[in-house]
């Protein structure tokens, strides 16, 4: 972690304010929403909204997390959310286009900073975002000369201007911030999944050579799984969740390549267990040294729930084993605490940094993912029934 990144002014302000509202969970406990899984999950949804853009939580994430966000959006429309979605990015984009670029995060008092790295992810999100937000289009046109030169700048810092593999001399930000990575699978992932929003879109000109999918199976597939590094890397050996999810959740290999038998190895790796999804099976050597003070194994064998309800869909989608005892699972956890947390232990109780001075974030932006199943899965019901009615 760059230590003038943790000291950026935008970012100061926001250690004080989640520093309150922690002490003040503490104190008074978290926010318990009521009702069903469902019910929860929707006022949860609705406690991001803060009447300008949905904020990565209700709790003390209180700023647009672009990467949060990005994942979240699609799922957000389909529950009825376009209009906010609308308004979120075209808040976000009006605040980039004063700074000239695309950031992993926007700070209160409307400063963009990125946190702790380059984003590699920012910009492909955010695409993803506006596909599917229903003034996508005319919020393209209106912000195309920052998005323009943001496209291109993504080629010239992400990847190699010939081969267009991700470089690998230098580290990006991910959704596994806190780990030091080079070159990883997640990074190419983002890489083809910008290439399939710009090439299905038309929108702007490929900054890199095509075929980014398939340099992603080529260095990454191992058969039943998406390794951490390429063969000739350090990390050809490591099952992560990040390398396996994102690619088959986000669509960008077919679920013929080998969704199922991913997803028995990431339960064979010990990453499923006890619910899905851990980042690795264990702490990371690369783990950033300053925040493995105070926050040890936060990014390694915790459970994070965004990776989660993003396995949970891939399960649904290709009918894993045990899909329906992990998504009753989930849906106990939810009912059980009113909210769903950011991060669980073992004991899947919210995770609590070194001395108890972190405490994992609550109300999550996406919990939309898990309502958006959910919603799915209940339509499918009917219909069935309906179907054994007649």
């Amino acid at each position: 972690m760059r230590l003038r990144a943790l000291l950026d002014p935008a970012v100061l302000p926001a250690y004080a304010t989640s520093a309150a509202l922690m002490a003040r969970r503490a104190i008074h406990g978290h926010v318990r929403h009521r009702g069903d899984a469902a019910a929860i999950l929707r006022a949860v949804v609705t406690s991001c909204w803060d009447g300008r853009r949905f904020m990565a939580s209700g709790g003390q994430f209180r700023q647009f997390w672009t990467r949060d966000f990005g994942f979240s959006a699609p799922a957000l429309v389909r529950l009825g959310e376009g209009l906010r979605v609308d308004a979120s990015l075209e808040w976000a984009l009006a605040i980039w286009t004063r700074r000239g670029r695309v950031t992993t995060t926007i700070f209160a008092g409307d400063r963009p900073a990125d946190i702790w790295d380059y984003g590699v992810d920012s910009l492909p999100l955010v695409l993803r975002a506006l596909r599917a937000a229903p003034s996508g289009d005319l919020l393209v046109a209106r912000h195309g000369g920052l998005l323009a030169a943001e496209v291109r700048r993504f080629g010239e810092v992400v990847t190699e201007p010939a081969r267009g593999w991700v470089l690998r001399d230098r580290c990006f930000s991910t959704h596994r911030d806190t780990v030091r990575t080079r070159g990883n699978a997640y990074a190419h992932a983002m890489v083809a999944l910008l290439e399939r929003e710009l090439r299905e879109t038309g929108w702007f000109p490929l900054p890199f050579p095509v075929g980014a999918a398939d340099r992603l199976v080529a260095a990454f597939w191992r058969g039943d799984h998406f390794a951490e590094g390429p063969a000739d890397g350090r990390d050809a050996d490591l099952v992560t969740g990040d390398a396996n999810v994102f690619p088959f959740w986000l669509r960008i290999v077919p679920d013929d390549l080998g969704a199922l038998p991913m997803v028995v190895r990431l339960e064979a790796e010990g990453l499923a267990r006890p619910i899905p999804l851990r980042f690795s099976a264990r702490r990371s050597p690369r783990e950033d040294r300053l925040q493995g003070m105070w926050l040890p194994d936060y990014q390694g064998s915790a459970t994070w729930t965004s990776l989660g309800v993003m396995t949970l869909d891939v399960m649904d989608r290709v009918g894993a084993p045990g899909t329906d005892r992990a998504i009753e699972t989930y849906a106990g956890l939810v009912e059980r605490d009113g909210t769903l947390w950011e991060v669980l232990g073992n004991d899947l109780r919210p995770y609590r940094g070194r001395f108890g001075l972190w405490r994992a974030d609550e109300a999550m932006i996406w919990a939309s993912i898990l309502l958006d199943l959910l919603d799915r899965r209940a339509g499918r019901a009917r219909v069935a029934a309906a179907g054994a009615a007649c």
